[in-house]
């Protein structure tokens, strides 16, 4: 059977995160580590506070196995809070504080912590819930008055969980993934997916919760790069190129849809980086050919990965051939402790037939939190060689090319891409029927950018007056990716033969493509 594996060699994943980080820092102390508008912090003086941080954590009562949630913005104290977490045995679960407070709330009592960190913004969303916390300022504070020794931190297995992330849910309800250490370390450790060059600086710009933000912040960390803090909500072009220029910034993450904005406006304000990796979703092959034309230099990668894989699962160094092949960008190949399957009926299907996307390796997540169920049906044993491995069951359709390249086309469900979140409609109609409506269904059209938008159309519950009203409603409980861009009540749903919403004639009814 044709099995992809990392094209990278063996590779080391053993080791915990703060582990990891521990090293580096001990071998670049004076090193600078992170970058803010707030000032410059040292690899040396990161892992004092970390360490410190750890200590107060666990005289707080945080122990091995637990999930302490952080309500917070990207800062360049964030570091040191999630490194003390690890330190002290316990995973961290960075949640976004311009999610709506409900949802903030709901996710805070899964993790049943007994700690919640907050700074400032995240402490009001808090108070707004009603949710005990403890501000960050407050916790640094403790951390530098009160330790005044190494003491002993636990022993922690590079298969414990170290990061909660939140997707979207198929059965209307969020799922927490729970991603352990050798996820992230498989990917900075060597030989590593990339060659990051000496002293990287990676501008950090990607929403906290997402794992983008794990590639800004442990792909520096854990190879000696510096991390360099974008603090407002927006990356725009004028920030990019200040980066570049005053702060040296040679490494940017961007989704295609935000690549390709910048891409049609200011492509210039890249010049300058080494690298620009592009995930999340199919980049442009187009914008990507303006980029190599311009900026020959510039290293471009093509990213693929579910967050259950943490990050990315291939990578594709792009070149000016996959700009002009009948199949786009490819998605590459596994990155170090991964392997990639392309199953049909359960079994590996031959190179260059299409099947259900399935990887393997170090990377998986040990599943989601509290839902066995969904764990089992997502996370499954597949027999390959005669070996039986554990494989996430990703949804996506794709092929792998006799090279073992996988090239990615198409879902086998309803699940669809916005600016590079993966959202389950099922979860935009529940927040509809929460709400009263007693029928809801939601499309994806392209919008005139060529990115997808969100479409609800849903009968009106008695309780909201207006679209507009019903739009303002689902702000208040969804995040704002996942808000349709437009809502139309419809009183006669038209059905299908099995008596699901008939979605292509309400499309074409509102003057939407299929």
């Amino acid at each position: 059977m044709f099995v992809a594996s990392s094209a990278y060699g063996d590779v080391n994943s053993e080791e915990t995160i703060h582990g990891v980080f521990e090293r580096v820092a001990r071998e670049f102390p004076d090193r600078i580590a992170v970058i803010s508008a707030n000032g410059r912090v040292t690899y040396s003086e990161l892992l004092a506070e970390s360490r410190r941080i750890s200590s107060v954590l666990i005289g707080r009562g945080v122990v091995p196995g637990d999930v302490v949630p952080v309500v917070a913005r990207r800062s360049r104290d964030l570091p040191a809070v999630l490194l003390g977490i690890l330190m002290a045995g316990a995973a961290y679960g960075i949640l976004d504080v311009r999610w709506p407070a409900t949802r903030i709330a709901s996710f805070v009592r899964d993790m049943r912590a007994p700690v919640v960190l907050a700074d400032t913004t995240g402490a009001s969303v808090l108070d707004e819930a009603g949710i005990d916390r403890v501000d960050l300022a407050g916790l640094r504070r403790d951390a530098h008055d009160a330790w005044t020794r190494a003491e002993p931190l636990p022993d922690v297995d590079p298969s414990a969980t170290a990061t909660v992330f939140w997707t979207s849910g198929s059965t209307g309800a969020p799922k927490a993934v729970l991603s352990p250490h050798r996820a992230t370390t498989r990917l900075f450790t060597p030989p590593g997916f990339m060659d990051w060059g000496d002293t990287p600086v990676m501008i950090n710009a990607a929403a906290v919760a997402w794992d983008a933000f794990t590639l800004e912040l442990w792909g520096m960390l854990l190879v000696g790069g510096t991390v360099l803090v974008h603090e407002d909500d927006l990356l725009l072009p004028p920030a990019i190129r200040s980066y570049i220029a005053d702060s040296g910034a040679t490494h940017l993450f961007l989704t295609p849809s935000l690549y390709d904005v910048i891409a049609g406006g200011d492509i210039g304000c890249l010049a300058g980086l080494r690298a620009l990796l592009l995930g999340g979703d199919k980049p442009s092959p187009s914008n990507c050919r303006a980029l190599l034309a311009a900026y020959p230099d510039i290293e471009l990668y093509n990213g693929y990965g579910p967050v259950e894989s943490c990050v990315f699962a291939t990578v594709h160094r792009i070149v000016g051939a996959d700009t002009v092949a009948a199949t786009g960008v490819p998605a590459g190949r596994p990155v170090p402790g991964t392997e990639l399957h392309v199953l049909r009926d359960g079994v590996p299907a031959p190179p260059g037939e299409t099947g259900e996307v399935a990887i393997g390796g170090t990377g998986l997540a040990a599943g989601y939190l509290d839902a066995p169920d969904l764990t089992a049906a997502a996370f499954r044993d597949v027999t390959v060689d005669g070996r039986v491995r554990r494989v996430y069951l990703t949804g996506d359709q794709g092929r792998l090319d006799a090279a073992g390249v996988l090239h990615v086309a198409g879902r086998t469900d309803a699940q669809i891409k916005v600016a590079g979140h993966r959202i389950e409609p099922a979860e935009i109609e529940a927040a509809a029927l929460a709400l009263g409506s007693r029928r809801s269904v939601v499309i994806a059209p392209p919008g005139r950018d060529g990115g997808r938008r969100i479409v609800l159309f849903a009968e009106k519950p008695e309780t909201v007056g207006t679209e507009t009203e019903m739009c303002g409603r689902l702000r208040a409980i969804l995040p704002s990716y996942m808000v349709p861009a437009a809502v139309h009540f419809v009183s006669d749903m038209p059905l299908l033969e099995n008596t699901k919403i008939d979605k292509r004639r309400l499309s074409a009814r509102f003057g939407y493509p299929a």
